[in-house]
């Protein structure tokens, strides 16, 4: 288990994931070599990494979907082991429940073209089930571990770099492109390193990446191997509920911090939500607390993760800790 120190760390790098070790040193008391260090055994062990994603502009126009997946017996992890090496397949999970696999998707070339020539072509795949995701009210990257103070948290807020409130360019080059794939395997690098390794000038580099951050195109975040930090257990709960209800609750994941992501869906159900637990019987808990929050919620489903494959292009091994990154595709046959 990580220890206190680790996890307010970890804390700081979700709220200002490439803040440089200079400017985090005083908001945990901390000498910047130290926080180095600390990381980069984070990182070593399979405990952490962070993260680049598409942000919901992105996924609107890409169709971001989950996808379930029923596979012949003995077969699920040799077509979690295809898909995984996938880029547009951004997370894969082994779940108790009708279908063995459920995926979340971001198909660039469309997702009809990704059913049908991707995960039809895979022989062992004998069904599928598809939800097109319409809104995302909570977002992933939001989600803490909340090993940090008020005062911390709004200090680190602060290093951030701004967003754009109104819609800005969303043409992906293939610059940046580039620059998305050196992101995916180590989102701390330097502009100098960048700039260096795609052979452009360091302002550039700089450039590119903030407007990708600022127009809100790509995003970064703190992922932990949540099998070794404390959340040994997650699961996915299928619901409908009134549009107006989940409106009335913006503030969802502060209220239940177990909501890890809450989006709602196209199909039988409207609404989903992945919770991380301290352990399985806590899922009870936890949802008494979203039917009180959210009045008229009906669940229909409950799905309990058994094993990760994949997370947010993170390939995860056997014992659930990162071992590679697999870039996420944020340039579309559309930005060509």
């Amino acid at each position: 288990m990580p220890n206190e120190f680790d996890l307010s760390l970890i804390n700081a790098l979700q709220l200002a994931p490439r803040a440089t070790w200079a400017e985090l040193a005083p908001v945990l008391d901390a000498d910047p070599t130290t926080l180095a260090r600390r990381w980069k055994r984070l990182e070593d062990d399979g405990l952490a990494r962070i993260a680049a994603f598409p942000r919901r502009r992105v996924m609107a126009r890409r169709h971001l979907s989950y996808v379930e997946l029923s596979c012949r017996n003995g077969t699920v992890e040799r077509v979690a082991a295809i898909l995984a090496e996938d880029r547009d397949t951004l997370s894969i999970q082994f779940v108790a429940g009708s279908h063995q696999l459920m995926l979340t998707v971001v198909p660039g070339g469309g997702l009809a073209d990704y059913l049908l020539n991707w995960v039809g072509g895979i022989p062992d795949v004998v069904s599928y089930r598809v939800h097109v995701v319409t809104e995302v009210p909570r977002e992933a990257y939001l989600w803490q571990v909340r090993a940090l103070s008020p005062g911390q948290r709004r200090r680190l807020r602060a290093l951030a770099p701004a967003r754009r409130d109104s819609p800005g360019n969303e043409h992906v080059t293939e610059l940046d492109q580039g620059i998305v794939d050196l992101l995916c395997a180590d989102a701390r690098l330097g502009y100098q390193t960048i700039a260096e390794r795609l052979e452009i000038a360091p302002t550039t580099a700089a450039r590119r990446i903030n407007r990708l951050l600022r127009d809100g195109l790509l995003g970064l975040r703190c992922d932990i191997s949540r099998a070794h930090m404390g959340w040994p257990s997650a699961a996915t709960l299928w619901g409908t509920v009134e549009p107006e209800v989940l409106d009335s609750v913006p503030d969802l994941g502060d209220r239940v911090p177990e909501v890890r992501l809450c989006t709602t869906i196209a199909g039988p159900e409207n609404t989903l939500f992945i919770l991380w637990l301290r352990d399985a019987p806590d899922l009870t808990r936890v949802e008494r607390r979203l039917l009180e929050e959210l009045p008229g919620l009906r669940i229909a489903d409950r799905r309990m993760t058994l094993r990760t494959f994949k997370f947010m292009g993170g390939v995860t091994d056997a014992d659930q800790r990162f071992v590679r990154s697999v870039p996420v595709q944020l340039r579309s046959p559309d930005d060509r």
